[in-house]
């Protein structure tokens, strides 16, 4: 591992970094960052998440006014809306940052809008790369997540060793906003699947067919996927109150709705996904995992797929 530095007179100065945005995902990657030769604050408005970054000696604050001179910022945020607002928002980030300094967006916003911050962000001279993330919390707190990055190659190339410490799959996709389009495309056929699994697995109960035995065929049959071998566990056993939640999944499939109609291509498998989720939605399950989906289906059918003791769930 290598790391960056400044060189200023013939001296190396360690990169000034802050993360703004200590939430589930957030935590842990900033800590991971933090590992690096690097001098770092870790930025939020609420003071939560701070203990775990101080007792390691690591600089904490809740003034946004402590980060306007980092070198690079790093936003971990919940949606587009923040992120819109903390960069182009009144007094927001553009308005404090000068020409070269770096924000890095690993927040899951919308392509297009992604796309019109960068160049709102060029125009003044800021440099900006979008690095959304895909995997689990679990991977974000040990550093083994993937990261889509979209922008200025050699920004990427200037930042990639801080990338290593959050990700053990760190790639480079292209133009601004190609990391977004990249998590997009993943999520959606992610979505895609839990659907499908949400859809069928019920119907296969109504039929007469046992939920555990079928729950085994697809997870060593030629049905298997990422989707199925998360999710069948956590369905038979009812467990849907934790993690990303369904309102917040929905904007994946919005933000690859809204490219299609932008470019004109059909996509008629994820239009018929997107009408799965917002029949889900509207019934009231947007709170909970994306597996409850399947609870939609089971009361339509009236059934549950459910080993026996969890029948009641």
């Amino acid at each position: 591992m290598f790391y960056v530095l400044h060189k200023v007179k013939g001296k190396n100065i360690k990169m000034k970094i802050s993360f703004m945005g200590l939430g589930q995902m957030g935590k842990g990657m900033a800590l991971n960052i933090a590992k690096g030769d690097c001098e770092f604050l870790a930025y939020d408005v609420i003071d939560k998440a701070f203990p775990e970054f101080e007792e390691r000696g690591i600089r904490t604050s809740t003034n946004i006014g402590d980060i306007y001179d980092s070198d690079v910022i790093f936003l971990c945020l919940p949606n587009t809306k923040v992120v819109e607002d903390v960069i182009l928002g009144e007094n927001g980030l553009i308005d404090n940052l000068k020409a070269n300094q770096i924000i890095v967006d690993c927040s899951t916003i919308g392509v297009l809008e992604t796309q019109n911050i960068a160049k709102k962000l060029d125009e003044k001279g800021i440099d900006f790369l979008d690095a959304p993330v895909s995997g689990r919390q679990s991977k974000a707190d040990d550093g083994t997540l993937t990261i889509m990055i979209g922008g200025k190659e050699e920004l990427y190339n200037k930042l990639k060793p801080y990338f290593d410490y959050m990700g053990n799959n760190v790639l480079y996709m292209g133009k601004s906003g190609n990391g977004q389009l990249t998590k997009a495309i993943n999520n959606s056929i992610y979505d895609i699947n839990c659907a499908a699994l949400a859809e069928m697995l019920p119907f296969a109960v109504k039929l007469g067919l046992e939920p555990e035995q079928i729950g085994k065929v697809i997870n060593t049959g030629t049905a298997k996927s990422g989707a199925s071998e998360f999710f069948i566990p956590q369905m038979l056993e009812g467990k849907f109150e934790y993690g990303f939640t369904m309102n917040q999944a929905y904007k994946d499939l919005v933000s690859c709705n809204e490219i299609a109609v932008h470019e004109g291509i059909p996509l008629p498998v994820l239009g018929a996904t997107t009408n799965v989720y917002k029949m889900v939605l509207l019934s009231g399950y947007g709170d909970l995992y994306k597996g409850a989906m399947i609870c939609f289906f089971e009361n339509l059918l009236d059934v549950k797929f459910r080993k026996e003791q969890y029948k009641d769930l």
